[in-house]
């Protein structure tokens, strides 16, 4: 196939995905108000409070909060930053490309390549640097806190959609690491965290093991329940952002390698192939 045709359709999909991406970018359109301010943040306190502490558990904590703020912030310009320019990377090498097959531009076509080349590299290391970040955030953080609080975290629960055992254990009972009763990004997906009919069906067939925490004789107690799915949304749209932007990932790094083909001439007899015929 004609390089010029392939960099075509490796920059339109590029054009296709970030298109998308923006449409469902958590931060970018604002799902949860808490993204607001990310991007805003003083993490430089948070840091000049650890050092200058003399109590070890403050400075623990201060130093998660700093951690934590600077995800936060390198997070929310990684997002605008690299899916704005992967649509710009995509919309310009689509437009010069489609231009060169058509034999319009022709003495411009070295330096398409080169603009593949360069910005296809800036694109690639900037996306997987994004995909790096809000992965991790989206894995190991915890949902929905903030720098000041934890008032919106979400406590774990067992698959069922009980907080807590007859005997008075929790789900997070074993677990001795920070926030351990708080669920991740990554949780907000399960169905104990959304709406689900059969926890609907058993409350409404008034489950005396659901609706009376004080029965003795249930496994379980303490049930809670979701009436909407707004964490499945958010959950989903996150996954399919990072998702799409792996793949805008690889479509760049393509971008560098046909680029630099372009860009030094290595187009072996397709000089000779004939410009298509528009009617």
């Amino acid at each position: 196939m004609n390089k010029i045709l392939m960099f075509f359709f490796i920059a339109f999909a590029l054009l296709i995905l970030s298109i998308i991406n923006v449409s469902v970018a958590p931060i970018i359109n604002n799902l949860l108000s808490k993204f607001t301010h990310w991007g805003k943040f003083n993490c430089q306190k948070y840091g000049d409070i650890a050092k200058n502490t003399k109590y070890l558990d403050e400075k623990y904590t201060s130093e998660k909060l700093r951690d934590l703020c600077y995800r936060q912030n390198a997070d929310h310009g990684l997002e605008y930053s690299s899916l704005i320019l992967d649509l710009g990377i995509g919309f310009i090498t689509a437009q010069l490309s489609l231009m060169h097959y058509f034999k319009i531009g022709k003495s411009f076509e070295k330096y398409t390549g080169l603009i593949g080349l360069i910005f296809g590299a800036i694109g690639f290391v900037l996306t997987l640097v994004y995909v790096c970040f809000s992965g991790y955030i989206f894995t190991q953080d915890t949902a929905f806190k903030t720098l000041d609080n934890c008032d919106d975290c979400i406590e774990r629960l067992y698959s069922n959609g009980a907080s807590q055992k007859q005997d008075g254990t929790y789900v997070y009972t074993n677990d001795r690491s920070i926030d351990a009763k708080y669920i991740k990004y990554k949780d907000l997906g399960s169905k104990q965290y959304n709406y689900d009919k059969e926890y609907y069906k058993s409350f409404s067939n008034d489950d005396k093991c659901n609706v009376e925490s004080t029965q003795t004789n249930c496994d379980y107690k303490n049930f809670k329940l979701y009436i909407n799915n707004e964490n499945l949304y958010l959950y989903n749209r996150w996954c399919l952002c990072l998702v799409f932007s792996v793949f805008a990932t690889i479509l760049n790094l393509a971008l560098v390698f046909l680029g630099f083909f372009i860009f030094k001439g290595e187009q072996k007899g397709e000089s000779e192939d004939e410009p298509a015929k528009i009617e």
